[in-house]
């Protein structure tokens, strides 16, 4: 089996088919995630033995100098900003949660699970030829330039970049976050985990400037309280839903044909979290059993 692509996905893919090989076209280096993360349970954790802490988030919308309520109006600033159209978002469910965090450095202790099975810095150019079993984690956008899908016109997909800033914040052990909907300012979500800020902005060459100042008015914070770790562009921050038969087809037609089977949010175009892997993961392997055998009574006939 090979796994294509070593971003969470695709990393605990491996852990879990310990014969896999894992092919990654970025370096070492560059993988890591630093958006918010959060799990509604902890089986992601049981599954690659990496121990979760359970916590409960407290959610708000910050409007100009309050906190609101949501309505449709906020909900659609919202959606706009980080979708540039209008579909139902988080923004919509703000009251208090339980949820399960997994360890700031649990991409590399991923990697430190799989690292002897992971290639770095290979690309992938041609997979409609395969041999072998392929779970791909490769954005369906950038899948349909390697495996074309003539049957259907091509879809078009909608994503917005994102920039994710880090800080530290002293004397903290608090799980918060806060929506921004205003479209005049570039932060759309902020959130303290423990100790750690996470700030998401959509791109920030649209906008004059990033305020931290007034990113951290809603939490009652002042820049003192606070120091930068660092900040990364993410290419594929939001996605917008594309057309649900399109997306279905195309995701089968990879599998039946070419033995490619889709996991993750990108590769299955679709908002999901982390939780909804190990359900993917669990739904491929009966595939492959499936696909397997009818591929071998095809050839008995």
């Amino acid at each position: 089996m090979i796994i294509i692509g070593a971003g969470l996905s695709g990393l605990i893919a491996a852990v879990l088919n310990p014969q896999a090989e894992v092919y990654e076209a970025s370096s070492k280096e560059n993988q890591s995630h630093r958006a918010l993360l959060r799990f509604r349970t902890a089986a992601v954790g049981d599954a690659v033995g990496i121990p979760f802490r359970k916590i409960k988030v407290h959610k708000g919308i910050w409007d100009g100098d309050k906190f609101v309520q949501p309505n449709i109006q906020l909900a659609n600033l919202y959606s706009k900003k980080v979708t540039n159209g209008l579909h139902d978002r988080s923004i919509w469910k703000t009251e208090s949660v339980e949820r399960y965090i997994a360890p700031e450095d649990f991409i590399l202790q991923l990697i430190d699970q799989v690292h002897d099975r992971v290639y770095w810095n290979a690309s992938v150019s041609k997979l409609d030829n395969s041999k072998q079993t392929i779970i791909s984690t490769i954005p369906m956008n950038k899948m349909l330039q390697l495996v074309p899908f003539k049957s259907i016109e091509k879809e078009h997909f909608s994503f917005q970049p994102i920039t994710v800033r880090r800080f530290r914040v002293f004397n903290s052990d608090v799980f918060q976050t806060v929506y921004y909907p205003n479209p005049e300012v570039c932060t759309y979500r902020a959130s303290i985990t423990g100790n750690l800020l996470i700030v998401e902005s959509v791109n920030d060459s649209d906008y004059e400037n990033f305020s931290l100042r007034e990113v951290l008015k809603p939490f009652g914070l002042y820049e003192d309280d606070v120091v930068e770790l660092d900040k990364v562009n993410q290419s594929y921050g939001k996605i917008a839903p594309i057309d649900e038969d399109f997306r279905r087809a195309y995701v089968e037609y990879l599998s039946s044909q070419f033995q490619i089977y889709s996991l993750g949010r990108f590769a299955t175009w679709r908002n999901i979290l982390l939780d909804d892997v190990l359900q993917d993961l669990n739904v491929i392997k009966r595939l492959i059993v499936s696909d397997s055998y009818t591929r071998k009574l095809e050839k008995l006939k």
